[in-house]
C-alpha cells in the first residue's frame, strides 16, 4: 500500500501512539519534523527519506535502511539503531541515542 504525502502525515499525526510501521517502505518520504516518538520502524526502508528535525526519541530503527537519509537535527535519543544501515546518512546536529549531538 502506498500513501500520498498528505496521507502519510495524517497517519503519523492522528495515530494512537506508539506508531507501528515495521517493515514499511518509506523510501524517499518527506518526514521532516514528524513526531515518531516510540515508533517501531524496525526493518523499514527509509532510504533517502527526509527526516530533518524529526522526533525519533526511543524509536526502534533496528535493521532499518537509513542509507542516504537526511537526519539533520533529528532527535534519536534512546533510539535503537542496532543493525541499521546509516551509510551516507546526513546526521549533522542530530541528537544521537546516547544524548550527544553529532557534529
Amino acid at each position: 500500500m502506498e500513501f500520498t504525502q498528505k496521507e502519510l502525515y495524517q497517519l503519523i499525526n492522528l495515530a494512537n501512539r506508539p506508531l507501528w510501521l515495521v517493515g514499511a517502505d518509506l523510501s524517499g518520504a518527506n518526514l521532516s519534523r514528524a513526531g515518531l516518538q516510540d515508533a517501531d520502524l524496525a526493518w523499514s526502508n527509509l532510504q533517502g527519506a527526509d527526516l530533518r528535525g524529526a522526533d525519533l526519541e526511543s524509536a526502534s530503527l533496528r535493521s532499518a535502511n537509513l542509507s542516504g537519509a537526511d537526519l539533520r537535527n533529528a532527535n534519536l535519543k534512546n533510539a535503537n539503531l542496532e543493525g541499521a544501515n546509516l551509510e551516507g546518512a546526513r546526521l549533522q546536529g542530530a541528537t544521537m541515542p546516547d544524548g550527544r549531538t553529532y557534529y
